[in-house]
């Protein structure tokens, strides 16, 4: 297998593994309520959105992986402040005295 062949295959699995979280995120209702989780998420739209036609042009592949493992990078960290958020939102358990 070639390095550019290596190196699209890492990229593909960048992108999907982001993509899937995102997915998974919408199915689970997982929206965020906090304006840390909201600005993390804009930054991911508007990342995915400005970088579409660099990921989709065949002349450019040698930027895809840079560019996938940034948007999944974005993307963990929303899901990682959603769940904080999550978390803190929780109330605490109730515990009887030992």
């Amino acid at each position: 297998m070639s390095s550019d062949e290596s190196e699209m295959r890492e990229a593909v699995r960048e992108l999907a593994t982001a993509l899937e979280t995102m997915l998974n995120l919408v199915k689970a209702d997982a929206l965020p309520v906090t304006p840390e989780a909201h600005s993390l998420m804009r930054k991911v739209m508007v990342f995915l959105d400005e970088s579409t036609d660099q990921i989709t042009d065949p002349d450019r592949s040698g930027e895809i992986l840079p560019l996938a493992t940034a948007l999944n990078r974005l993307v963990l960290s929303a899901r990682e402040q959603i769940l904080d958020d999550a978390v803190a939102a929780s109330p605490l358990p109730d515990h009887p005295d030992m």
